[in-house]
């Protein structure tokens, strides 16, 4: 959770609470004892409307089940990831990670277990995902991670990683998780952030319409 509320509150009171003591000292030439209580006073209340502002902030851009940044976060910062990407000359991808078999988890484990999965899923993409990638949970049993690249070696790493935490995922929890990622990446195949999530929806499902033949040759 980032302290951005906290800092500007105290910045606010101490900047509000010093210019008034100026300002009485200037005019009466001294002082009083009550302005010396009241500034921690303030401080203290505002550290706590500041924590509720953040926490407010924190909980609008987080999925509450995954704790993994929401769609609400991805759609809103968009523009500033492109405007990054392209100050630095740079590429992003856009992977679409869907659970292939996460109505069969349902029926059989429960709604209960279900959720276990997507909560260990999440945690599973934050430990193959770089620092600076966002994992995200774009709703469902649907993920978006995102991430900087120079070069299509880039992308394979990440999809490589990511394949292989997951085939461990399933190792760890006794269950059977398979999933499908399809990829996009900007600008080469769209600077447009649904047509990206369109173009790695339609790799993902070309990848799950493969394995579904593999099953069955």
């Amino acid at each position: 959770m980032k302290y951005t509320g906290r800092i500007f509150v105290f910045i606010f009171i101490l900047i509000f609470q010093y210019s008034i003591v100026a300002y009485l000292y200037y005019e009466n030439g001294y002082i009083e004892e009550v302005n010396y209580i009241a500034t921690p006073v303030m401080l203290f209340f505002g550290y706590f409307i500041g924590k509720q502002f953040d926490k407010v902030k924190f909980y609008s851009e987080k999925d509450i089940l995954t704790n993994l940044y929401n769609r609400r976060f991805i759609m809103t910062n968009f523009k500033k990831f492109a405007a990054s990407a392209e100050r630095m000359n740079s590429k992003f991808f856009i992977l679409v990670i869907d659970c292939d078999n996460f109505k069969e988890i349902n029926d059989l484990y429960g709604h209960i277990r279900g959720d276990e999965i997507l909560k260990s899923i999440g945690e599973c993409l934050i430990s193959a995902t770089r620092k600076g990638d966002i994992t995200a949970r774009w709703g469902g049993d649907e993920f978006l991670v995102i991430g900087y690249m120079k070069d299509e070696t880039d992308l394979t790493i990440s999809l490589n990683k990511l394949e292989e935490k997951l085939n461990e995922l399933s190792e760890k929890l006794k269950i059977p998780v398979y999933v499908s990622v399809g990829s996009a990446i900007f600008p080469n195949e769209s600077k447009d952030l649904l047509e990206l999530i369109k173009i790695a929806d339609d790799n993902m499902y070309y990848c799950k319409g493969l394995k579904k033949k593999e099953k069955i040759t």
